[in-house]
């Protein structure tokens, strides 16, 4: 029992010493070899076996992936750190708090950053793609329209009667109504936009749309669609988005190519 009691308490104060080591080391995002040498000498002294170390490595990718995401921008070499760190400590992405879609978005964003756009590979997509045509990004989306709703408020003023004779009355007073018009966003077809080096596009179960960069007149976000001003369209098209920031993005950095 004491050296039950005993092993527990040194296997204690060499995970907290491996643990903080292993945080000093990630201060640059990432472990040298000389560091790597260390860490082993820690686990060795204290005799810590492998599931010993697994929360601690487990901590050290959290600690590196939202380290690297806290600009909202992540480079290739930031990328690169994190995928060795987790080859060298055998830990997946469902081990730690990695997001998909967050790094997917921040990694994009980084590569624009330097004048690079992603290629994708979108094999359900389902469009025919013209020559040279490659595609930047895919998403989900809803395609909106304003409608219109016309209310009729009735209203009255003060209404009495008197009697003129026998079994007739008459009736005073107003009586009228107004109108109210509302406007609201309603979804039109739900589906994709998809973005190319050539054109952007819409592909949902009813309705399709897709032409060139060079047919944008203007473009805006805002907390409830992306609003696209087309040439030959008197109304906006409006796509509804859960994220603006890579879409917009991608088509600024085309269109300010073509300038």
């Amino acid at each position: 029992m004491i050296n039950f009691v005993k092993n527990f308490l040194t296997k204690r104060k060499g995970s907290k010493a491996y643990d903080e080591k292993l945080k000093e080391f990630l201060s640059d995002g990432k472990i040298d070899d000389n560091e790597k040498e260390e860490l082993k000498k820690i686990a060795k002294e204290y005799n810590l076996q492998e599931e010993d170390l697994q929360e601690a490595h487990k901590k050290a990718c959290s600690l590196t992936f939202d380290d690297i995401t806290k600009d909202e921008k992540i480079t290739e070499e930031e990328k690169m750190a994190l995928d060795e760190l987790m080859n060298y400590f055998g830990v997946e992405q469902k081990d730690f708090n990695f997001n998909q879609k967050t790094f997917n978005k921040f990694y994009t964003l980084g590569l624009i950053d330097k004048g690079i756009l992603p290629e994708i590979s979108v094999p359900d997509l389902n469009i025919i793609f013209k020559k040279g045509e490659v595609i930047h990004w895919c998403c989900p989306a809803d395609l909106r329209k304003i409608k219109r709703i016309t209310n009729r408020i009735s209203y009255k003023g003060f209404t009495g009667s008197v009697k003129i004779g026998l079994g007739i009355r008459y009736r005073a007073g107003s009586l009228g109504y107004s109108t109210q018009t509302s406007e609201f966003l309603a979804t039109e077809d739900t589906g994709v936009l998809w973005l190319t080096n050539q054109r952007i596009g819409f592909k949902g179960d009813r309705k399709n749309f897709a032409f060139p960069y060079t047919k944008i007149h203007s473009f805006e976000a805002s907390n409830s669609a992306l609003s696209i001003s087309k040439e030959g369209k008197e109304t906006p098209i409006l796509v509804s988005l859960d994220d603006y920031d890579v879409p917009c993005m991608v088509i600024s950095f085309i269109l300010n190519k073509q300038k």
